[in-house]
């Protein structure tokens, strides 16, 4: 939040590129970055933002943001994988996780990529199947355990296994598919990239 103060100096937009974990809730990204810096997004191509200061922008007047002389305590985060899924034995949840891990990938996702569609393709693949999953080969592990704990929210789903650098998630019994779903008409290649790559323009 600094850096795009310190380009609003200078210029009265800056454009952000955003790849990586966040991009998989776009919409969260651009409400956090609203509410932090009081800007406003005035244009949005995938992942590639340009955030506005506003016309009666004061730089002696922005947000001071304390800094951290201690470091929080880790928190505590509940297991995202479950010895056995709700109303299943450990014998049927083991066979659900091996049925899981033989369906073809739906993607690959590439490291520090673009997930912003990885939400919809989920939803639409179960209307055909009730298993999905998604190659991470060459992720960092903590990056996919973040991805399948928004697919488990955002889709929703349930997640079966992370094991052999791959998201493995169940659509559940009483699976609902959301109207914003829709097939995507032109594949979207994941480029890598870096996270939050500021420019002034």
């Amino acid at each position: 939040m600094i850096e795009i103060h310190n380009h609003w100096k200078y210029t009265e937009a800056v454009r952000i590129k955003c790849m990586g974990v966040p991009t998989v809730d776009m919409k969260n990204v651009c409400t956090q970055l609203e509410d932090k810096t009081f800007g406003e997004i005035i244009f949005r191509y995938g992942g590639t933002l340009i955030l506005y200061r506003g016309r009666n922008y004061n730089p002696r007047k922005r947000p001071v943001i304390p800094m951290m002389l201690w470091k929080p305590h880790e928190p505590v985060y509940p297991r995202l994988i479950k010895t056995t899924i709700d109303g299943l034995s450990i014998e049927e949840t083991k066979a659900m996780r091996k049925r899981g891990s033989a369906v073809p990938a739906l993607t690959k996702l590439a490291k520090n990529g673009y997930y912003a569609h990885l939400v919809t393709m989920v939803r639409d693949a179960f209307l055909l199947c009730e298993f999905v999953r998604i190659d991470c080969q060459g992720l960092e592990r903590s990056d996919y355990k973040k991805i399948g704990c928004k697919l488990r929210d955002l889709v929703p789903c349930i997640l079966v296994t992370f094991d052999i650098e791959q998201i493995v998630v169940w659509r559940g019994n009483d699976y609902k598919h959301l109207k914003d779903g829709c097939f995507l008409e032109v594949e979207e290649s994941f480029d890598d990239g870096s996270n939050f790559l500021m420019d002034r323009g």
